[in-house]
């Protein structure tokens, strides 16, 4: 028998750089940490009628009826975190929402919506709310929640590009933010990633690509030392940055300058050069292997 699809607003809590709370504290202590973390996230999901479904790791997967509580838990969830610094060591979270149909099956939900949920949350920065424009689109009207668009991405065997915007929670002095999308077209160079011979351009029409070991990225490269979604490379408004979200970080040797490792941060691209995802140029393997990336940027 098939189950019906319902629309439901997903929400992706993780907890920033859990790997390095364990190099720290010590596993005992970390697992204290994080369960306490957790604990709070499930508390303020039930507090806004959303429900839990599972944790992954160090993440909660949960699902609200109302994309406008969805976000108001989002919300909570961040503040929350430097409510008691005594207790959260000041460690950061991300959260990842959006609004699609979903199959529940034995309390799991499954479908393509759940993937997207999980690639926004995996391009949130620490301390950020990212939403795609179906979950920002859902909000009621009159909605007093501040948006503001980020950049569009795309997701292999997903079809069509996602629009990201950051859900602000915090009072910022923030200016005006100007969509600087045409004005790029005019000005802005394209970078330009050579793999095998395959050449992908990075620009307004494509301005994210991922790098992975998983068939949903753009650039797959299937090595054990490669993370799932290991980097995007992005284009900010004529600015290329390479953004590593991954365990064994991504390896920058810009031409003519000194190499630059990036490991769950990101760092500014500029002239040519290569990228090596997961080891370093001194690491002994074979010559064959195929997780180097040629770049260039004109």
């Amino acid at each position: 028998m098939t189950r019906q699809a319902i629309p439901v607003t997903i929400l992706f809590a993780d907890i920033s750089k859990s790997s390095t709370i364990y190099e720290q504290l010590g596993d005992q202590a970390a697992q204290k940490i994080v369960g306490a973390i957790l604990n709070r996230l499930t508390h303020l999901t039930v507090q806004f009628e959303g429900k839990v479904i599972k944790t992954v790791g160090d993440a909660i997967i949960a699902t609200f009826p109302s994309t406008d509580d969805a976000i108001k838990a989002a919300k909570s969830m961040q503040l929350a975190m430097t409510d008691d610094c005594s207790l959260l060591h000041q460690i950061n979270i991300h959260i990842g929402i959006h609004y699609g149909p979903v199959v529940i099956d034995n309390e799991d939900i499954f479908g393509d919506a759940v993937n997207i949920a999980s690639r926004v949350v995996d391009y949130a920065n620490p301390r950020q709310i990212v939403a795609t424009r179906a979950a920002v689109t859902n909000l009621p009207e009159g909605s007093s929640h501040f948006t503001k668009y980020i950049t569009k991405i795309t997701a292999k065997n997903i079809s069509g590009e996602l629009e990201l915007f950051e859900i602000i929670y915090e009072d910022q002095n923030t200016t005006m933010v100007i969509d600087c999308r045409e004005l790029s077209k005019a000005i802005c160079e394209n970078l330009y990633l050579i793999r095998n011979g395959q050449v992908i351009i990075v620009d307004v029409q494509k301005p994210v690509v991922s790098i992975g070991r998983e068939d949903f990225n753009d650039i797959i490269i299937h090595y054990s030392w490669i993370s799932r979604t290991h980097a995007y490379i992005e284009n900010r408004n004529g600015v290329y940055m390479v953004k590593d979200k991954s365990t064994n970080g991504t390896f920058i040797y810009p031409q003519n300058a000194d190499p630059i490792y990036v490991n769950k941060g990101e760092h500014l691209l500029t002239g040519k050069g290569i990228i090596i995802f997961g080891r370093g140029k001194e690491t002994k393997t074979d010559n064959s292997l195929t997780d180097t990336i040629e770049y260039d940027i004109k």
